[in-house]
């Protein structure tokens, strides 16, 4: 018999919030002066980014010190934050999930692939979320690995103190599902707030009693 649910695990990008790189990467075109497309290859298309989310850069000092090397200029916190900020839109039908998962008596926790700054300063970019999940708001980074390495949520599940079998995963992209799903957890691709709520109805998660389509 399958144990039961305790704790929901979310990942943030495209989950909880959509993001717009595009929108990121103009704020970070008007502070610096480069070019849109220069930002996007010396930061994207050439790595940095997916090697700071394996924890490359494990302190925010390394990690801005990244930024600033790779773009060959200066760039502060406060505006790569602002930038960060300006890329995230709140979906607030999962919002309202998180919170009805929170009512049911489950513990809510996030995982999200991101570097050290966005677990800083995650209550100005996701005030939402983290006022709900509080210190269990985790990136990969901390983990000296991403998803979808099933040794992330082994090493998350971990510092959080639940087992992969009492854990419910959700994430927007099908790899990272399937990582979950080898380190033994259960796990649902996210697509929109009213497919997610049909699959936590069908977990036993949430009632069905009052449903976003009801």
């Amino acid at each position: 018999m399958a144990a039961p649910i305790r704790l929901v695990l979310f990942d943030m990008d495209d989950v909880v919030y959509v993001y717009r790189r595009a929108d990121r990467i103009a704020h970070l075109a008007a502070v610096t002066g480069l070019d849109p497309a220069f930002i996007n290859d010396r930061v994207w298309g050439e790595g940095l980014e997916a090697a700071a989310d394996g924890g490359a850069f494990p302190t925010p000092e390394l990690y801005i010190g990244s930024w600033c090397d790779r773009l060959g200029c200066s760039l502060s916190v406060a505006d790569w934050v602002e930038a960060r900020r300006r890329g995230m839109r709140l979906i607030p039908g999962t919002l309202a999930l998180i919170e009805r998962l929170i009512a049911a008596g489950l513990t809510v926790a996030v995982l999200t692939n991101n570097g050290p700054l966005v677990h800083l300063y995650r209550e100005t970019l996701a005030p939402e979320l983290a006022r709900l999940v509080g210190d269990r708001f985790l990136v990969s980074s901390s983990f000296a690995t991403l998803k979808p390495d099933p040794e992330v949520f082994r090493r998350a599940l971990g510092q959080l103190g639940f087992t992969p079998e009492e854990t419910f995963f959700i994430d927007d992209l099908p790899e990272n599902v399937e990582g979950a799903r080898a380190a033994g957890l259960r796990a649902a691709v996210f697509t929109t707030p009213e497919a997610l709520e049909a699959e936590l109805v069908d977990a036993g998660l949430i009632s069905a009693e009052m449903t976003m389509a009801g």
